[in-house]
């Protein structure tokens, strides 16, 4: 097992304000991101995120590596919630990076700018990677390779967990994607809700894809495993 030591990211320059990739990165909106997401998730991100955080149930010194972290909401409650763990959460917004570290940083909770399409950790590494809301940010072809990539720094029998936008699956959920979808021109938004999130994670390799759980009328949590 590795130490926290080796866990934990070395230190870095300060970089650009988003680390080039097709995803959309939100640099400017770090500032309001923390008042903007209970908004956004009709009220539902603190449960949401404490809900993730409960399902988490790995012995004491393993690592949780979160992707597209923002200011590290959900990042800082899988640590407050499972504080024999080392958690990490990247983002490729240095903007939200430097949130996070101020807000929520600690000895067991760090994060980095990284792209989830290349991440900067060695093989086998993790025993979870979760992700909140991040994937409907990145076109068909990010999605597989940041699957790719979480395959690749999952151990083997690695637990990956998603909560993300999906089949809306109530009026209210329909009309907050639908908006969403054409009020960014985001046509991740619209492969998300036609459930294409699902079958990128299957065609990675992961196996035992189940969906754990529903929120707010259009997130659903999903929930698979890297083969042994």
């Amino acid at each position: 097992m590795n130490s926290p030591q080796n866990s934990s990211p070395s230190p870095q320059t300060p970089g650009p304000a988003a680390l080039p990739t097709r995803g959309r990165v939100l640099v400017h909106a770090a500032v309001i991101y923390d008042a903007v997401q209970p908004l956004v998730t009709l009220g539902q991100e603190a449960r949401l995120n404490r809900w993730l955080a409960e399902q988490i149930s790995l012995p004491d010194g393993e690592q949780v590596l979160d992707v597209g972290c923002g200011t590290g909401l959900l990042t800082v409650q899988i640590a407050r919630g499972n504080p024999g763990l080392h958690v990490i959460g990247i983002d490729a917004s240095r903007p939200m990076i430097d949130v996070a570290n101020r807000k929520r940083s600690s000895s067991d909770c760090r994060f980095q700018q990284a792209l989830g399409e290349d991440l900067p950790f060695p093989d086998s590494h993790f025993a979870m990677v979760t992700s909140a809301l991040f994937f409907h940010h990145v076109d068909r072809d990010l999605k597989q390779q940041t699957l790719q990539e979480i395959y690749r720094v999952l151990k083997p029998g690695g637990e990956l967990l998603i909560a993300d936008m999906d089949k809306p699956y109530t009026l209210l959920g329909w009309a907050m994607s639908w908006t969403a979808w054409k009020l960014f021109r985001q046509p991740e938004i619209k492969e998300n809700m036609d459930g294409v999130l699902r079958e990128e994670i299957e065609t990675a390799g992961f196996l035992n894809l189940t969906e754990l759980s529903r929120f707010s009328g259009y997130i659903r949590v999903l929930h698979a495993r890297r083969g042994s």
